[in-house]
């Protein structure tokens, strides 16, 4: 990963012990320092852990709003992501699970489904609250 600075440390540390969330970068800033000082710092940094593929930018695909995951070591390209749309927690889906559902797509309608795919709903959790 290169040099690291206290601050790239702050938001390495803070999205890995939220590894199941996504975060705007006005939530990372808020997160990471103190009196909303440095958020140009954060937004640079944040834009160096996408580049370096530690960390993944998502689009709730109907707004231009992201936000943004640490997904560290793991290869999310190579599976299928569900997203609440209540809480915002992201899930990452079993590579085999990912693979047997593009499969079944490809087989029923003829569409193939790029990487780093989004399906969203409600967690579990928010789904209860619910009813």
């Amino acid at each position: 990963m290169g040099y690291t600075t206290g601050k790239k440390t702050r938001i390495i540390e803070f999205l890995s012990e939220n590894r199941e969330r996504s975060f705007t970068l006005e939530q990372i800033c808020c997160a990471v320092t103190e009196d909303g000082k440095g958020k140009s710092t954060v937004y640079r940094l944040v834009a160096e852990l996408v580049e370096g593929g530690d960390v993944k930018r998502l689009s709730d695909g109907r707004t231009r709003r992201c936000t943004y995951q640490f997904v560290g070591d793991a290869a999310c390209h190579e599976h299928l992501h569900l997203k609440c749309k209540e809480c915002g927690r992201l899930m990452h889906l079993d590579d085999k699970l990912s693979h047997q559902f593009e499969r079944a797509v490809l087989r029923s309608g003829g569409f193939v489904i790029e990487e780093g795919t989004m399906l969203f709903g409600r967690c579990r959790d928010c789904a209860e609250v619910k009813g």
